[in-house]
């Protein structure tokens, strides 16, 4: 009876074991080319995980960069113009096709060859933010199981069709109207979205959030602040809120080693920025580069 019950349970676990590969990989193709030498396909903001943005592609080197002449342009039907906006974002092309985001969080896909517009998305969002400090700005967009992600300045991470540009899932990570909002790329992986989060002038509480990229679900969050009790706790001020606003947004799109199973990101100033009297210590992770785990934070 022992001896089949180990068989028994020994195929029970092979199947289990068999069947958690399969759904491991949420998009194998995507995961595969961000873990790839980036060639003609550049599926995230930093080009692969590593944020190397090092393109593998030969047709324009130094001896023929001089004879480069524009090959189309295309106006993107009015979104983004003013002197508040800015239009910092590296574009996402995929089989031929460009995505591309504005200032005003407005997202467009375009033929890569010839500029015509396939979709858009515009995003709605309300011209009055008040949580916003440096200009209207959106870094980059991700992709992945045939969604674009994008964080928006009213601090929404939104998923869209990859297709036809629909909304398929927008998740508020915090509130603006509390001094948050998002201005980096997100990064796409293994079935979630990684985003950063800004307000550090607003007296905000840094942190990186997870979301799961099918539903939009927030899966964990990592406090770029620590609290009382916490790691790195101790090296803000005790019997005080502090750490609670003092700012460490993260600004840039992190980066993501799927071997060790960490992602990275590198950590902003605290706040106030000019004046650090009201919080002593060495104040962790203001100006830090952080690895966690990928999958719990």
């Amino acid at each position: 009876m022992r001896c089949g019950l180990r068989i028994v349970l020994s195929g029970v676990l092979g199947v289990l074991i068999a069947g958690a590969g399969a759904v491991w990989a949420a998009d194998p193709e995507i995961d595969k080319l961000l873990q790839s030498p980036v060639g003609k396909d550049w599926v995230t903001n930093g080009g692969n995980l590593t944020n190397e943005r090092y393109s593998t592609l030969k047709q324009i080197d130094t001896t023929n960069v001089k004879q480069l002449k524009g090959a189309w342009i295309t106006h993107l039907k009015g979104s983004g113009l003013g002197g508040k906006y800015s239009l910092e974002a590296t574009p996402i092309v995929k089989d031929g096709i460009m995505y591309v985001v504005t200032g005003n969080d407005d997202v467009f896909a375009l033929n890569a060859k010839t500029g015509e517009i396939l979709w858009e998305r515009w995003s709605g969002i309300d011209q009055k933010l008040t949580s916003v400090c440096c200009g209207w700005d959106n870094r980059g967009l991700a992709i992945g199981e045939g969604m674009v992600f994008l964080g928006q300045l009213d601090a929404n991470v939104a998923a869209l069709d990859i297709k036809t540009g629909k909304e398929v899932w927008k998740t508020a990570i915090e509130d603006w109207h509390d001094g948050y909002g998002i201005t980096s790329a997100p990064l796409y992986y293994d079935g979630i979205v990684y985003s950063g989060i800004t307000g550090g002038e607003f007296g905000v509480r840094g942190r990186l959030t997870a979301l799961d990229a099918k539903t939009g679900k927030i899966l964990w969050r990592f406090y770029t602040l620590p609290g009382p009790g916490e790691v790195g706790g101790d090296s803000w001020p005790a019997g005080n809120d502090q750490y609670s606003h003092g700012g460490a947004a993260i600004w840039n799109t992190p980066a993501l080693d799927p071997q060790l199973g960490l992602v990275y990101f590198a950590v902003g100033n605290c706040g106030p920025d000019y004046d650090g009297a009201p919080r002593a210590g060495d104040n962790l992770f203001c100006t830090s580069v952080v690895a966690v785990n990928a999958k719990t934070g």
